[in-house]
């Protein structure tokens, strides 16, 4: 059965045995995404259990028309992670002092770099008060292992558009912090 017919069911019926199916099928992709980006194994079980909520709450807002499922499920989860990043990461890198010019190895991919969390916290913020969009599209390819194409369309930009503002952004961050 397709997640949109999955989607259909529970919001039709509101079948707990098709949203059970749609859980377990993303369970696994969504816990990631949120412990790449939270750094905890407690702290992203607690956010995956409030993003499946959230969207199963949201479903009939859900348009297969506008983005697949899984775009819709990722967008979902990428808010909710914005609106308590800071609460959960700050909490668990209280106390590591990391310099802001603590540099980036520019011989190193920058997904490999990132992998720093205190350094990532910062590049995240950065990026977050700098650009907005970047930081979207960073957020989503290296804590959401997302392809430039499932990004595009769930910010409805040209796949080009993402990648110029991905590399933009790498640049951006790899000379404002190898000072």
């Amino acid at each position: 059965m397709t997640d949109e017919q999955l989607v259909f069911i529970i919001v039709s019926f509101g079948s707990d045995k098709a949203k059970e199916r749609l859980i377990l099928r993303y369970y696994d992709h969504i816990y990631a995404f949120a412990y790449r980006r939270l750094d905890n194994a407690d702290d992203a079980y607690d956010a995956a259990q409030e993003i499946f909520i959230k969207a199963m709450n949201a479903l009939p807002s859900f348009d297969k028309r506008r983005a697949s499922f899984k775009t819709w499920l990722y967008a979902v989860a990428s808010n909710y992670l914005r609106d308590c990043f800071k609460c959960f990461y700050k909490r668990r890198v209280e106390g590591i002092s990391t310099s802001v010019n603590e540099e980036i190895p520019l011989d190193e991919r920058f997904e490999e770099t990132v992998e720093t969390r205190a350094l990532a916290a910062q590049i995240m913020d950065y990026l977050e008060k700098s650009d907005y969009c970047a930081y979207r599209i960073v957020e989503l390819k290296i804590f959401g292992d997302m392809t430039f194409e499932e990004i595009a369309a769930m910010l409805r930009l040209s796949p080009n558009t993402v990648k110029t503002r991905y590399y933009a952004a790498v640049k951006k961050c790899r000379k404002e912090f190898s000072q």
